[in-house]
Order: C-alpha cells, then structure tokens, then sequence
C-alpha cells in the first residue's frame, strides 16, 4: 500500500506542473499579441495611455498603448 500511495502523489505533483506549464505558455501567447497591436504589458496603464486589452499574466493584466492625439 506506501508504493501506490508514492505512486499517487507522484501523478498528482505531475499534473499540478503540467497546469502551470500550460497556464504560461497562454501568458506569454497573449504578450505577443499584445506586443503586435503594438502595446506592452504593465500593472496600470498610464494617464496618457489607453487600455486595449489584457495580458492575464499575475503582474501586469493590462495591455497598454499611447493615446493618438487627434
């Protein structure tokens, strides 16, 4: 019975890492999508910048751009 117990907690510590792996790789897809509307990631976008859209990373949600000035 201890070598299935191992055995277990063995598979279970795998599929946690496997979920994290899998939840940064989307973090960083949504960066460079980001990067292409020509944007950056940041905690808060700035006064003169506009927020167009999310990053979904933990440090820095929003994806942020300069205001066009008309």
């Amino acid at each position: 019975m201890p070598g299935a117990m191992k055995i277990f907690f063995f598979i279970f510590a795998a599929l946690i890492l496997l979920a994290q792996i899998f939840q940064a790789r989307t973090a960083i897809h949504r960066a460079l999508i980001c990067k292409r509307m020509e944007g950056h990631c940041e905690a808060e976008c700035l006064t003169f910048e506009v927020k167009i859209g999310g990053c979904r990373a933990e440090l820095t949600p929003y994806c942020c751009k300069k205001r066009k000035k008309d």
